[in-house]
């Protein structure tokens, strides 16, 4: 079906890994998907777990190259609204240009926090963002690094240095209410020369 999808110009998503009740061994087993949904705030309302990061860095360490989104999943009406959304970045609210930045991986997923700016210099990962608890980015390897708000000084901005090893390099933003947003992920193998 994924690759169907794909075949005919749909940008396919995986949904909802909780509430469809699947696990490692179902998920690991799915190829050619686009994206998956880190966040689905419908889950959260039947009381599943809405966040699913773990299931997104299994997937990338499994070999998928795929981005993540988030998504209210509306099916009543409200109750399940407003929890989840993709911001994109396209050039235009046309649908090619917004089908092309999904395509080319141009947005992020969140809950409520805003990713401002997010790029590489001189081997860091540097990223600016609406005020935050703590400010993480997650890698394919056992290593991740943080910037934890001070007290009651929220932290909006964070730089990381970035290591060849890391296989990929994505960032979450954890608000002081819980909610996140997540960076899609970045395969170092495909940055132009992401180290000095």
């Amino acid at each position: 079906m994924m690759r169907r999808g794909r075949d005919a110009g749909y940008f396919v998503t995986y949904n909802h890994p909780t509430w469809s009740l699947e696990d490692y061994s179902n998920y690991m087993g799915y190829h050619g998907m686009h994206a998956m949904e880190i966040v689905n705030y419908g889950c959260l309302s039947s009381g599943y777990d809405d966040y699913n990061p773990r299931v997104y860095d299994d997937i990338l360490r499994g070999g998928e190259r795929i981005y993540c989104i988030a998504a209210d999943d509306t099916h009543r009406g409200t109750i399940d609204c407003f929890g989840g959304f993709t911001m994109i970045k396209a050039s235009s609210l046309a649908y090619n240009d917004v089908g092309k930045a999904l395509l080319d991986g141009h947005f992020y997923a969140s809950e409520g926090p805003l990713i401002h700016g997010l790029w590489i210099e001189n081997g860091n990962l540097h990223i600016t963002c609406s005020p935050a608890k703590q400010i993480t980015m997650n890698t394919g390897i056992i290593h991740t690094d943080f910037k934890k708000a001070e007290g009651d000084i929220p932290v909006t901005e964070a730089a990381f240095r970035i290591s060849p090893e890391f296989k990929y390099i994505r960032v979450t933003v954890l608000d002081e209410e819980g909610h996140h947003a997540c960076s899609n992920a970045y395969f170092l193998d495909t940055l132009p020369n992401p180290l000095p």
